[in-house]
């Protein structure tokens, strides 16, 4: 039986930051669909249904930070898992974070998003809180 692989929305506007993650986590099983903002984020959150969960840096152009991307995802898929990254801040600004999402601090390596990723993905198991994934590899 043929399983299809998830699908991942990538949104980072750094190209070789953008380019490491899509290669990184197209090996670790994902099928990756890339964005350099948040507007062509939004068109392929329109377009595919498919996707299954979305790793966004906060810090965007074109006026649209992770944080309002985000909010706006979640009005067109409201259970899509969502990963906040940023080289800038340490943690998610409390109040801008929509529910249930986590944060990866820059770098951090691509096996440490894959393995947040895939953590949200997954349901929790009734009264067991998620495990915290393990830092390893090479670094962004």
């Amino acid at each position: 039986m043929h399983v299809e692989p998830p699908v991942l929305l990538v949104v980072e506007d750094d190209f070789l930051v953008r380019l490491t993650l899509v290669d990184a986590l197209s090996d670790d099983g994902f099928e990756v669909i890339e964005a350099a903002d948040a507007q062509e984020a939004l068109n392929h959150v329109c377009a595919r249904r498919d996707i299954a969960a979305m790793l966004t840096d906060i810090n965007l152009p074109g006026g649209a930070d992770g944080f309002a991307l985000a909010r706006a995802v979640r009005v067109i898929r409201p259970g899509l898992p969502i990963v906040y990254a940023s080289g800038r801040y340490r943690t998610a600004e409390a109040g801008k974070a929509v529910e249930g999402a986590r944060f990866l601090a820059k770098p951090f390596t691509p096996s440490l998003a894959a393995a947040v990723i895939r953590d949200l993905m997954a349901p929790a198991p009734a009264g067991r809180a998620r495990a915290q994934p393990v830092d390893a590899g090479p670094r962004l």
